[in-house]
């Protein structure tokens, strides 16, 4: 991936926390070390998933830590950049209102009526939840909301909650069509969250089989129904 953006010209930051292997205690000393305004719901998330979720929130912490920046875009370390990608992030550091634009995603039940202009490229809103979390542009204003909110307790994991289940707090998402970043078809089978996670979704066959079915006739004759809506 840092091959890929020094490619591209393109700046950056790595950031990563791994909390598959840390006891539970350390876990709940890191959270509140960093995110004191936080709890996680240990009872419905792995320590896997809360480790993705203290990843992005360290990135949105940047994000803060940067006065005037007013967005910033975080990727995942298992994805192709496609040509598009350095103008796209460029053009959308400043021009956007959604709190957060998805560079990509696997989900495909996207609107492609309900579309709007940035900059020369084009944001879809989709119907429903986006599953996944590849690469996004999120804006200040969005996380600043965020941390302010009192006693706020995740249960979700942070693609299901930015991608439209998070209820009040959710984001306002949009997708970015055609997409500039794509998942490794190799990186990404292997990258998936467990074996610690407990949720069903996150299971070797569960992704194996959501995957045959976006790439079936079924799957395409399903989400075709969307260039309508």
């Amino acid at each position: 991936m840092g091959r890929q953006l020094e490619g591209f010209g393109v700046d950056f930051l790595r950031v990563g926390v791994d909390l598959r292997c840390v006891a539970a205690r350390e876990v709940d000393a890191q959270i509140h070390a960093c995110f004191p305004g936080l709890e996680f719901d240990r009872t419905a998330l792995s320590n896997a998933e809360i480790g993705c979720w203290l990843s992005h929130l360290t990135a949105w912490q940047r994000l803060l830590q940067a006065p005037g920046q007013q967005s910033c875009t975080v990727i995942e370390d298992d994805l192709r950049l496609l040509p598009g990608f350095a103008r796209a992030i460029s053009t959308l550091r400043e021009r956007h209102t959604f709190d957060i634009v998805y560079l990509g995603t696997s989900s495909r039940n996207v609107s492609q009526r309900r579309r709007f202009a940035v900059g020369g490229l084009w944001v879809h809103e989709p119907v429903g939840v986006i599953y996944n979390t590849w690469g996004y542009n999120v804006r200040r204003e969005f996380v600043e909301r965020f941390f302010a909110t009192p006693g706020r307790r995740i249960r979700l994991p942070i693609d299901h909650f930015l991608g439209g289940r998070g209820g009040r707090g959710r984001p306002h998402i949009g997708v970015l069509q055609p997409a500039v970043v794509l998942e490794d078809p190799v990186l990404g089978a292997a990258s998936q969250i467990g074996p610690y996670t407990r949720r069903i979704d996150r299971s070797v066959l569960f992704q194996k089989l959501r995957r045959n079915l976006l790439a079936s006739a079924i799957g395409e004759f399903y989400y075709s129904l969307y260039r309508y809506l």
